[in-house]
């Protein structure tokens, strides 16, 4: 198969990644209605330990994959490809295993004494099977990103999208109907498998929650099971540039592979990290805002939610809902990053610092263009946002409005940070994005701890200390990036300011039309003709202002 160029792996990646998001965002979505602030407590408890475990498990390996296939493969040494698949495999395989058994091991200590949520180990058990799967979907996926055949990653993203999206909303549906003579039989089997005194504590009414995110979260694990089947079936159909040869494991390429991984996992697991810190953070300082003014929680605990678990309705209303929407872009625009991996990786294996900065600028200007009217969008119109998206969940939306007003800019600072670190990985300084996460990391575990106790800012403080975390993030990105991929930060800032002003234009049209259609009975009309209005109006600004342009649209295909 003839290798796709970054135009081409980038369309590939996009449409999936972008078909896979809309799913995700249908999985979400109605989950979040389903569950609520207390049911996507639990849910994001045990997704929150799980993407940390399969961060340090497997992020790192499709990057490291990718690089050494991409660099086998242009010195057309086709044992030594074969190797790297083979050995990838391996470490992956016997990775993925040993993780999804430490997760199992240590669900309930963490979930009592980190998350302080001991009715999320039912979920957490539930979903660490997906470690090991992830971890040898990843293998294959790297292989075929190094080769430029995007098609196995895209195929496999939407098989594990639909996969997720079918079988855990149907498991959580089937929960939910579960009446109260069934749950109280569950709750003396789970009381026998298991034995803690917090969980046999629950009533059948209690129950259901934690069964339900148990039952929504297993839609991972069937879909990350789905996923390495696609992969392997991509695998046999795909083309194979070098069938003659034969792979064996290769002590010398583990080596290889654990060398860009480990720096890799450990930048993943830091970013992971802002999520843990929220998991581990947030309730804690929830029940210190709650004790210190119970005045101003008081319409919560008047609607039937009980005192002591305000903190969990709190964070999983922030992590269900603002969260949910903040992630969607920049795990859309991450795709670039990720598809010009092999394509930076090779021009520096041939030593082209052209290419290489050409490679980061493209990937920087593109991400940049998406996220930053995406961005100020999302915090112009944040609560109307919220209320089209998630309309059974009035008190959630509330909660979460101001949140995610500030998880708007941030949305800009994690898109281009995150391209960023693609480059600086493929040119070889995996070592660099861990450093610079490592600050921003101390930055939202500051933030947290004294924004979040603030009862009048609750899990606003939690969006606040995310936005200066990845504040800090860009900026020394940006600055680490000229120095070892050539991109000059004076160009890097001076397009940002362009295309930030078009931005605010595309915000505020959005906003002014959004107020002017405040007696509209039906939100979706406003939200679309305001979206729609700030969009044409950024498009014909950035026109004006010479950001989009001939040049700018040629960058994508160099």
């Amino acid at each position: 198969m003839k290798k796709q160029n970054f135009l081409q792996s980038s369309l590939i990646l996009i449409a999936s990644a972008a078909l896979a998001k809309v799913i995700g965002a249908i999985f979400r979505i109605p989950l979040a209605n389903m569950l609520g602030g207390t049911g996507m407590g639990y849910f994001s408890s045990a997704y929150g330990i799980f993407m940390t475990v399969y961060a340090v498990s497997a992020t790192g390996i499709p990057v490291a994959a990718a690089k050494l296939t991409a660099e086998k493969s242009a010195l057309q040494n086709g044992s030594e490809l074969k190797d790297v698949k083979c050995t990838a495999l391996t470490v992956c395989a016997v990775t993925g295993l040993a993780f999804t058994l430490l997760m199992l091991m240590l669900a309930y200590p963490f979930c009592c004494f980190i998350s302080r949520s001991p009715e999320s180990v039912f979920a957490v058990a539930m979903i660490a099977p997906s470690v090991f799967f992830g971890c040898v979907t990843a293998a294959y996926r790297g292989y075929r990103e190094g080769l430029r055949n995007m098609y196995p990653t895209a195929v496999s993203q939407v098989a594990e999208a639909v996969v997720k999206l079918v079988s855990g909303l149907a498991c959580c549906a089937a929960v939910l109907k579960l009446t109260p003579v069934q749950l109280e039989q569950a709750a003396a089997v789970l009381g026998k498998i298991f034995p803690f005194k917090e969980l046999s504590r629950l009533s059948a009414e209690e129950l259901v929650m934690p069964l339900a995110a148990a039952a929504a979260i297993s839609g991972v694990t069937f879909s990350t099971f789905a996923g390495m089947v696609c992969v392997m079936i991509c695998e046999k159909a795909s083309a194979d540039p070098f069938k003659h040869a034969k792979g064996r494991f290769s002590s010398a390429i583990s080596r290889q592979l654990a060398k860009i991984i480990l720096p890799v996992a450990a930048g993943a697991l830091i970013s992971n990290l802002t999520s843990l810190i929220d998991l581990a953070t947030i309730t804690r300082s929830l029940e210190k805002a709650v004790q210190t003014a119970p005045g101003l929680f008081a319409e919560y605990t008047g609607s039937g939610i009980k005192a002591e678990l305000l903190p969990n309705f709190f964070y999983g209303s922030f992590t269900g809902l603002a969260v949910t929407i903040f992630n969607l872009i920049p795990s859309f625009t991450n795709m670039f990053g990720k598809s010009a991996v092999p394509s930076i990786a090779g021009a520096c294996a041939e030593g082209n610092a052209d290419a290489v900065r050409n490679a980061v600028k493209n990937v920087v200007f593109t991400a940049a263009y998406i996220s930053v009217p995406c961005g100020i969008g999302i915090s112009a119109i944040a609560p109307d946002i919220l209320r089209l998206l998630f309309p059974m969940r009035s008190t959630e939306t509330e909660i979460c409005g101001p949140s995610l007003r500030i998880l708007g800019i941030g949305v800009i600072f994690l898109s281009v940070s995150s391209v960023l670190f693609a480059a600086l990985q493929a040119v070889g300084r995996s070592d660099v994005p861990v450093k610079i996460m490592l600050w921003g990391v101390a930055v939202k575990l500051m933030g947290n701890i004294l924004l979040v106790s603030v009862p009048e800012l609750n899990v606003a403080g939690a969006a606040a200390s995310t936005v200066l975390c990845y504040g800090v993030i860009m900026i020394a990105a940006i600055a680490y990036a000229e120095k070892y991929t050539g991109l000059k930060k004076t160009s890097v800032f001076s397009l940002l300011g362009k295309i930030v002003f078009c931005g605010i234009l595309c915000g505020g049209t959005a906003l002014i039309v959004n107020n002017l259609l405040t007696n509209v009975d039906d939100s979706r009309i406003s939200v679309a003709v305001s979206v729609i209005s700030g969009a044409i109006i950024y498009i014909i600004s950035t026109h004006l202002t010479g950001v989009l342009n001939k040049t700018t649209l040629k960058m994508l295909i160099c």
